[in-house]
């Protein structure tokens, strides 16, 4: 079976993280690339009030998931919602008879409305593990077995 992690970060984060599941795996590996600038204060709200409103954004990426089996998707949560990099790949692309997992890492609780989007864009697929991290999970590293446990899913 072929396996894809495909990530966007904008701090880094879910580059580690990403680049952790990816090695567990044995799978390949492709970032996001959003081609709006995203860095800075100013920005940082942007980005927050443009995921709020559901927007997409220009990316790029080099991989073509339509060349994998299992592709794992890993994003920040915005303002409680998916981020615009990562809703933008999703709509490019159909997973339809693929199976899908999610991996998010978010500052607060809201998990559920970036989770259900991403249910609802990958529709027609399978999805068989998600992964929510908070990002304070992240910091102390008591993120590293709940990432082993995720990839035990995927097998």
């Amino acid at each position: 079976m072929k396996k894809l992690v495909v990530f966007y970060s904008r701090t880094g984060n879910n580059r580690k993280i990403a680049g952790e599941i990816a090695k567990a795996m044995k799978a390949d590996i492709d970032e996001i690339i959003d081609k709006k600038n995203r860095e800075g204060k100013l920005n940082w709200l942007r980005a927050g009030r443009d995921s709020m409103g559901l927007k997409t954004t220009d990316i790029e990426f080099k991989k073509n998931p339509k060349d994998y089996d299992l592709i794992v998707l890993c994003t920040p949560i915005w303002a409680g919602n998916l981020t615009p990099a990562m809703r933008s790949y999703l709509k490019e692309h159909n997973m339809k008879g693929k199976k899908v997992a999610f991996s998010i890492c978010s500052g607060g609780p809201e998990k559920q409305a970036a989770l259900s989007e991403m249910r609802q864009l990958t529709k027609g697929s399978k999805v068989v593990a998600e992964l929510g991290l908070t990002e304070k999970q992240f910091k102390e590293g008591g993120y590293k077995e709940l990432i082993a446990d995720f990839v035990r899913k995927l097998a």
